[in-house]
């Protein structure tokens, strides 16, 4: 009697943990699909991206997307930001699901506007970037739809929508589109200044002397791939970073903290939370009078 029921309890045990495995394997799965889904969903406006021409990238196809894509996402960012804010501070169960609900209706209603306009195919990467930013709301959209509120106050819920695989995956894609709007910049500056490489990359070992010898294209397009890596998902631009990383070298203040590489400057900025919006602009007439700058909104309005 006692060896049937070791035996039963050593088959219930098993029976336990199976059931166990297969649950966290049946949740993983589901997400991964979820995942998949919202790719899947949008990959056929990439397939049809075209080729980069010399026609490619002029100031209109720039401005066409600034509209377009760039000004509702990024209002969907201030958005979500300020009710992410307000999430933080509820006291309430029912105020947390409202805001979570105006987190959804905000990307719902930003997607919907981006999605009805088109973007031309002779600008392959403003076309690609306009697909990311379709997977960043619809991405936003399911992580607000699928957090559990519970029992959970403000804080706990900002916690878990920033920690959740979709949220995350949210900023990748709005990251990635900002980058391949930053490097269709500097292809138009190239046309005009040949000095302008059309393709570059940032490097960990960018010293702050070659930094300094970079003009502003370049420059934006090194602190948006150095946001895209460091998942740098926030409300100010790259040239926002790009004009406090020069007034940093040029007041001394990065001399005198021993910061010789790009790197190590941008890491204090990212550490002390330094940068603000509209930083560009308050330095704009210093530092980058005779730069060549395509005519958008976010480069010449105060």
């Amino acid at each position: 009697m006692q060896k049937k029921s070791y035996r039963f309890e050593i088959l219930f045990m098993l029976g336990f943990l199976f059931t166990l495995i297969a649950a966290f394997g049946t949740f993983f799965l589901g997400f991964k699909m979820g995942i998949n889904q919202t790719e899947a969903k949008y990959a056929h406006l990439s397939n049809h991206s075209g080729f980069e021409t010399t026609a490619s990238y002029e100031q209109q196809d720039l401005a066409a997307y600034y509209y377009v894509v760039f000004q509702p996402y990024q209002q969907f960012k201030d958005d979500y930001f300020d009710l992410v804010d307000q999430l933080s501070r509820s006291d309430s169960r029912l105020k947390s699901i409202g805001i979570m609900k105006e987190i959804r209706e905000a990307a719902s209603r930003q997607y919907d506007q981006i999605q009805s306009h088109s973007i031309t195919v002779s600008s392959p990467l403003l076309k690609d970037a306009q697909t990311d930013v379709l997977k960043s709301l619809k991405l936003f959209d399911e992580s607000a739809d699928r957090i559990e509120i519970g029992s959970k106050n403000g804080a706990e819920l900002v916690k878990s929508l920033a920690n959740d695989e979709f949220t995350k995956n949210a900023e990748k894609y709005g990251l990635k589109a900002q980058q391949k709007y930053y490097t269709s910049m500097m292809k138009w500056a190239s046309k005009s200044n040949k000095s302008i490489p059309a393709d570059f990359s940032f490097r960990d070992n960018i010293t702050v002397k070659e930094w300094t010898n970079f003009p502003l294209a370049v420059k934006n397009k090194i602190v948006s791939d150095i946001m895209t890596s460091s998942n740098l998902y926030v409300s100010y631009l790259p040239q926002d970073m790009t004009a406090k990383i020069d007034q940093m070298i040029d007041s001394g203040k990065a001399s005198s903290m021993k910061l010789n590489s790009l790197v190590s400057i941008v890491n204090v900025l990212m550490d002390t939370e330094a940068v603000q919006g509209k930083e560009f602009l308050r330095w704009k007439s210093t530092y980058y009078a005779s730069e060549s700058i395509p005519e958008l909104p976010f480069f010449t309005e105060q």
